[in-house]
């Protein structure tokens, strides 16, 4: 009878061994399923990242561009309108 207690008693600790162990495993697949959700986030965000830093190069090369169209226009309109005051000026003479 002894035996049968002292068997009882260690499928019991067996049986609950068994539960934690389970339990760990299940705690241990979800940090797995969320380290590996994390991981394609980051993934995702880097290639974001990368569009937007490709993105941001070309709207930069634009500005530039147009930066240049704009200072050349201004030149060319402080021509014309000199031209013009010298026109004038000749005119009112």
């Amino acid at each position: 009878m002894a035996e049968q207690l002292s068997l009882e008693a260690a499928l019991n600790r067996f049986e609950q061994a068994m539960q934690t162990f389970e339990g760990a495993a299940v705690r241990v697949r979800q940090q797995l399923a969320a380290s590996s959700a994390a991981n394609s986030e980051a993934h995702a965000m880097r290639e974001d990242r990368s569009k937007l830093a490709a993105e941001l190069d070309r709207t930069k090369a634009r500005l530039s561009d147009q930066s240049r169209v704009t200072t050349e226009a201004v030149k060319r309109l402080d021509t014309a309108m000199a031209a013009v005051a010298r026109i004038v000026d000749k005119d009112g003479d």
